[in-house]
């Protein structure tokens, strides 16, 4: 599964400040930046907000994170797992219970 967007949904940790986009400066304004709340792509920070976001996720939905491998999160119910890789703004589910893979969380 594609997260679209995935870059975008990162919420920054930082004071980060940008020019106004053309075509968005409001007149008698031209001289002020605009503080940013969530990630823009480009930014090195996108990258580490968005896996933040997306652990926390996983974690409050009862996943485990692998110890090897921090990209891999496991949900166990009973005698039920659900395998979920995480690789840039890729995910793949996997699991034996097509109702727990098909709802996945």
């Amino acid at each position: 599964m594609d997260v679209k967007s995935a870059f975008l949904n990162g919420y920054i940790d930082e004071e980060i400040y940008v020019e106004q986009p053309q075509g968005f400066i409001a007149k008698g304004s031209e001289e002020k930046v605009l503080r940013l709340k969530k990630a823009l792509y480009g930014l090195k920070q996108a990258p580490r907000a968005w896996y933040s976001r997306i652990d926390k996720y996983f974690m409050d939905r009862g996943f485990r994170r692998s110890l090897s491998e921090p990209t891999l999160y496991i949900k166990s119910q009973g005698n039920d797992t659900l395998i979920v890789s995480l690789y840039v703004d890729d995910l793949i589910y996997t699991g034996i219970n097509e109702k727990m893979t098909s709802k996945k969380t």
